[in-house]
């Protein structure tokens, strides 16, 4: 059952950083289309910064959980390098478990704020008036994978080499 659970996280987890690889050529395509734009014609885009910088969120948020999940994370090895293995397993655990925590809350609140904004009909005052609620799914639809990571590094028997986070 775990190991189901395991690979679903890893397929959910690998495409949401596959979202965030388009995402990311996305940007690439509008800033220089905007930059073009704006240096030969003298005509920003309206949205452009509005966009990319909402698609800057998602790529800090959402792809997190694949980042975890491989271990390329920056971690602070301090204190586990000190410890041995013993010790180095229940402090990754203990990480792991805090993490989780504090990753359920920001999906829990996260999706309050989504749905406030979308009840509210909340917009960005700008030109293009991005509905906030947009954004905002970002928040739960980013911490809500990282928690189960997080949960399923706590589950898992891991290398003693991981350093923890």
């Amino acid at each position: 059952m775990l190991r189901a659970a395991d690979r679903a996280l890893g397929w959910l987890t690998w495409t949401l950083q596959a979202g965030g690889a388009l995402a990311l050529a996305f940007m690439m395509l509008t800033i220089g289309y905007d930059a073009l734009m704006r240096h030969f014609f003298a005509r920003a885009t309206s949205w452009s910064m509005e966009v990319n910088a909402f698609l800057l969120v998602y790529l800090a948020l959402v792809t997190s959980a694949e980042t975890l999940r491989r271990g390329e994370q920056i971690g602070i090895g301090f204190l586990a390098e000190r410890c041995g293995p013993g010790l180095r397993r229940v402090l990754r655990i203990v990480i792991a478990l805090v993490g989780a925590g504090f990753c359920f809350t920001l999906t829990w609140r996260g999706f309050l704020l989504a749905h406030d904004a979308w009840s509210f009909g909340e917009r960005v005052s700008s030109a293009f008036g991005t509905p906030m609620w947009i954004p905002y799914s970002f928040i739960p639809l980013g911490f809500g994978p990282l928690g189960l990571q997080f949960l399923a590094n706590a589950l898992r028997d891991g290398p003693d080499e991981i350093a923890p986070l």
